[in-house]
């Protein structure tokens, strides 16, 4: 068995599982600050744990290139077909080496290792590849110096050998290889397979992310089509008693509707950690701040995700990011989705979307239109005599120049009217334009200088703003799609990357004062808007709820990659993929001294909710 061709084979996957330790070694080191909190013996267990997870990744990978090496029949160590072989092993991992680095800066706009998203924008990616490519060199470069690297050190054949024993004795080799990689493939004996919730068995729970590598995420998540379904509740009245959640809250005001126009802005990567007003003044955003001196702003706001794409289903449609898969590139995009427009629409409002990117980008446009928004404006849609001239040269218009055009565009629509806009400019690769550089604080990250322009780029669209005939008659709600790099400790924890500010303004009217404290989400924007615009409805969904309702104490739900999370006043509480609860104080997250059985319930009320209703495609299910 132990051959001169199955050494060469094992010397080879040897190789390959050294590369992939490194490849660990280099994605800790970029993204150090996530995992500050383990210790360096907790590190070594991720290192060692992660092992079982490369061996698999690498099985699955090499199985051909496994066959080829130990097929039973002729000379496998002939040097032409010894320099095929060679061939078919470089090419065949160096796609996975390039995306275990990738993922070294992915895994920070993210938080979590790549999986089947990746394939679901590669659209966005093929047209962006000059500038990703321009502005990640540094990655380019280490992809090539490791495969070459890897080329370099491939074992090769010593010296002229045979293969030596029968074609019976070959094929039972084979084949007892081949249950051993099943095996591997299998991550062991244990019930079920190994898949990336097995990575986080270590305390804290981030070094799971270490554990993992990116290929093995990206394999599983492949063909992934259904959630699987929890039973925490035998029947509907106890998930909704659970939910604390009556569908027929809104069903009928007590107010007669009031006829506002309503403008949701959307900041691209405004974390909370860039705006003064949430930093005792330290920041970037001097506008932001202004304006937040005469709305209401709400200091522990949270994003239901940590991608652009993931954000608008729960702003416009109320559903938040709770699976590994967006919502709009799920299985479940067809699904039936009651969105903020299409409750607007019937209640008389005009509907628009506007975004300076190319049409298409992230399936924006396509979304929009499933919640309701019956006009979309992106990059296709802008000025053709202006466009070349405001074009970033990456993604798309600057936003100053795409935030008057906005403004322009809104005094043009009938009144009332509920347009969502979102920007752009504070995107990697953080372009502002030629004649504003220098004129913005460059901060300590390179993102800082960026959002200094968009926020002058949002003074200015409030400036032309006022001057408009409907400005006085208009609510808005501006918040972040997500947050963005830290260099602020406050923020560098589990909760402090879904910190994004949340601000109602109104220019004409007073609002309802509210505790600033209480806790909000992206998904609570839906049911704020019907709230405050008093609109008869019995189709909002129950992860959200209305900001204004000083009843209702607040609360945040997301889904780490591993964990179901819900963040409410005095307790953080964790869903773990065996159904356990493990219950935090916030905002510290120590250790809780007691249970909090309520927020449990309802926590695993949502999660089966979701997932339950999501798969059967039944969100509003007493519409039925």
């Amino acid at each position: 068995m132990f051959d001169s061709a199955f050494k060469l084979m094992l010397r080879r996957l040897g190789l390959l599982l050294l590369l992939y330790t490194l490849l660990r070694l280099i994605f800790l080191i970029f993204n150090y600050q996530e995992f500050s909190e383990a210790g360096a013996g907790e590190v070594l267990l991720a290192f060692v744990h992660g092992l079982r997870f490369d061996v698999a990744a690498i099985l699955i990978i090499n199985s051909f290139f496994i066959l080829l090496s130990l097929q039973p029949i002729g000379n496998a160590l002939h040097p032409l077909y010894q320099r095929l072989l060679k061939w078919v092993f470089i090419l065949g991992n160096a796609p996975f080496i390039a995306l275990a680095v990738v993922d070294v800066e992915f895994f920070k706009f993210i938080g979590r290792r790549t999986s089947n998203e990746l394939l679901s924008i590669t659209g966005d990616i093929t047209d962006q590849v000059g500038q990703l490519l321009g502005y990640y060199w540094y990655l380019a470069l280490g992809f090539v110096l490791l495969v070459y690297g890897f080329a370099r050190t491939y074992p090769k054949l010593r010296e002229p050998a045979f293969i030596t024993g029968n074609v019976w004795l070959r094929s039972l080799r084979l084949l007892l290889v081949a249950g051993l990689v099943v095996f591997g493939i299998r991550g062991g004996l244990q019930l079920k397979p190994l898949r990336p919730s097995h990575a986080f068995v270590l305390e804290p729970a981030s070094l799971g992310h270490l554990t993992l590598n990116s290929p093995f995420t990206l394999i599983k998540g492949i063909g992934k089509t259904n959630l699987e379904k929890k039973h925490y509740f035998n029947s509907d009245e106890e998930l909704l008693q659970a939910l604390q959640f009556n569908p027929q809250k809104y069903a009928h005001p007590a107010a007669a509707p009031a006829k506002q126009n309503v403008v949701i802005i959307i900041l691209e990567s405004f974390a909370a950690e860039y705006v003064g007003a949430l930093n005792n003044g330290q920041g970037y955003t001097p506008f932001l701040d202004s304006l937040a001196q005469e709305g209401l702003l709400f200091r522990n706001a949270f994003a239901n995700g940590r991608k652009s794409i993931e954000s608008l289903p729960s702003i416009l449609a109320g559903v938040p990011s709770l699976m590994p898969e967006p919502f709009i590139t799920s299985p479940y995009q067809a699904n039936k989705l009651y969105g903020l427009g299409t409750l607007l629409q019937e209640a008389g409002y005009q509907t628009a979307m506007f975004h300076g990117a190319a049409n298409g980008s992230m399936g924006f446009n396509d979304f929009a239109r499933r919640a309701g928004v019956a006009q979309y404006y992106g990059m296709d849609e802008y000025l053709d005599e202006l466009r070349s001239r405001d074009f970033d040269g990456q993604w798309g218009i600057f936003d100053e120049p795409y935030l008057q055009y906005v403004a322009q565009q809104l005094t043009e629509f009938q009144q009332p009217f509920m347009a969502a806009l979102f920007t752009l400019s504070s995107h990697q690769p953080y372009t502002i334009p030629a004649q504003h550089k220098g004129r913005f604080p460059k901060g300590e990250l390179e993102i800082h200088e960026s959002i200094g322009y968009a926020d002058y780029a949002l003074r200015r669209f409030f400036a032309t703003a006022s001057r408009q005939p409907w400005y006085q008659n208009t609510l808005f709600i501006l918040t972040a799609d997500h947050t963005q790099k830290s260099i602020n400790p406050a923020y560098q924890s589990e909760l402090g990357h879904f910190r994004v500010p949340l601000l109602l303004f109104h220019p004409g009217k007073r609002l309802q004062r509210i505790n600033p404290e209480k806790i909000t989400q992206h998904a609570d924007i839906p049911a704020t808007v019907i709230d405050y615009l008093h609109l008869p409805t019995d189709r909002l969904l129950p992860f959200g709820h209305s900001v204004l309702d000083s009843a209702n104490q607040g609360q945040a739900i997301y889904f780490n990659g591993n964990d179901y999370v819900l963040v409410q006043p005095e307790t953080v509480t964790k869903l773990q993929p065996d159904d356990e609860l493990q219950y935090y104080t916030f905002p510290d997250l120590a250790p809780a001294p007691s249970p909090a059985p309520e927020a449990g319930n309802n926590l695993k009320a949502q999660v089966q909710y979701f997932r339950n209703r999501m798969t059967d495609n039944t969100l509003y299910f007493w519409k039925e």
